[in-house]
């Protein structure tokens, strides 16, 4: 406790956890007890429970589970959700559904006080152990569920972090607030399936578009097409945006808006997205994830201020296109719009539409030449300057 303030104010890493379905009332209390004792002995047995000092964490049991409060690093509360799930799926090899043991983890990071209940024991409270709960309460059967503030951490520490921390989307808690949750799986651990409780998708685009057009112009707009398969329906995106602030609040984040015609989750798509300095953007919000749309919202490094120069974000993803095409339009205005190329020398010809929302008139563009081909692939580029809000343009190829 010596980490405290007079207050008893702690910094901790938090592994909440219980049985999932316990309450059932047709379990029978020797049953239930058997499952919490069951739990208590697994982990006990984890090498990340075991070999952490007594006094190096906090213990809360909860009746049908526990959190556990650590002072290390929040890599150990993974470790132990790691270990469990393991173990635990041991222990249900061979037993029929009513003897097996069912959990759900929630895991997070934050302050709490140490407070002394009515006997003058140590006891915990605050935003860190409440927010560990209600994400935990979230997961279904086997999810390790991980706050957003969390995640990021250890997902900037190594690539099988990354790999096996994902984003879900926005859930909803209590007070009306609203989280970007992570899942936490791979092989032997974890719920790849999202859970369903307290999901929200609502889209903020129209609100989004309203705020841009007053705060944001395009200097310069590149996307990059690379089709990495012979049927041609295989494509890496890469989107630069150079941005450039006309108001003069600060630009602190962006939303972003991918639409798909195979359905996907967020994490089918590969999503990176990144600023100037190719330093990732953290994302901060996930408000859709239906199978066809993707929104979702990342927030700049340093905000972008009023005038600056040479301020960039770029996003890539990757995404099926059996259609054979990709359609641009423009929300704002751009004064330079690129398209970039790079097919299998199969592709034959690339033909583009161009649209305008306010006068309907559609016309076709042929001043695009295919590259010969070279170690198999072909290349081309397109440029046009000075694009109005409204326009829109359509790239199929065959």
């Amino acid at each position: 406790m010596s980490n405290g303030s007079k207050l008893g104010l702690i910094h901790a890493n938090f592994f909440f956890i219980d049985i999932v379905g316990l309450s059932d009332p047709t379990i029978s209390t020797r049953n239930q007890i058997k499952k919490i004792e069951t739990l208590n002995n697994l982990i006990g047995q984890c090498p990340s429970f075991s070999s952490i000092q007594k006094d190096s964490m906090l213990i809360l049991p909860t009746g049908d589970g526990m959190a556990i409060g650590f002072m290390q690093g929040p890599q150990i509360p993974l470790g132990l959700s790691i270990e469990l799930h393991k173990t635990v799926a041991k222990y249900n090899r061979g037993k029929i559904p009513s003897e097996s043991l069912r959990i759900r983890i929630g895991i997070h990071s934050g302050p709490v006080y140490v407070v002394k209940d009515i006997l003058r024991n140590s006891n915990i409270w605050g935003p860190g152990i409440i927010i560990a709960r209600r994400i935990m309460d979230i997961g279904d059967d086997g999810h390790i569920l991980m706050s957003a503030r969390t995640a990021e951490d250890l997902r900037e520490l190594s690539y099988e972090y990354r790999m096996i921390i994902k984003p879900l989307h926005d859930y909803h808690i209590k007070h009306g607030q609203n989280i970007l949750i992570y899942s936490v799986y791979g092989k032997g651990f974890g719920n790849a399936k999202p859970p369903t409780k307290s999901m929200k998708q609502k889209s903020k685009m129209h609100r989004e578009i309203l705020k841009l057009r007053k705060s944001t112009m395009y200097p310069y707009i590149g996307v990059s097409l690379t089709i990495g398969n012979k049927e041609g329906n295989l494509v890496h995106y890469k989107r630069q945006y150079e941005i450039c602030n006309v108001s003069t609040k600060p630009i602190y984040r962006v939303l972003h808006g991918i639409a798909t015609d195979v359905p996907s989750t967020f994490n089918d798509l590969n999503i990176e997205a990144y600023d100037e300095n190719k330093m990732p953007l953290r994302i901060s919000s996930i408000n859709v994830d239906k199978p066809y749309q993707k929104e979702f919202t990342t927030v700049f490094n340093k905000p972008i201020l009023q005038g600056e120069n040479r301020r960039y974000y770029v996003l890539e993803y990757d995404a099926k296109e059996p259609e054979k095409y990709f359609e641009n339009s423009f929300l704002v205005g751009c004064e330079k719009f690129k398209m970039s190329f790079d097919f299998p020398e199969k592709v034959r010809s690339l033909v583009i539409y161009e649209s305008n929302i306010e006068s309907g008139i559609t016309k076709t563009n042929t001043d695009i030449v295919l590259q010969d081909s070279r170690n198999g692939r072909r290349r081309a580029e397109w440029t046009r300057k000075n694009i109005h809000e409204g326009q829109s343009f359509r790239f199929e190829w065959r």
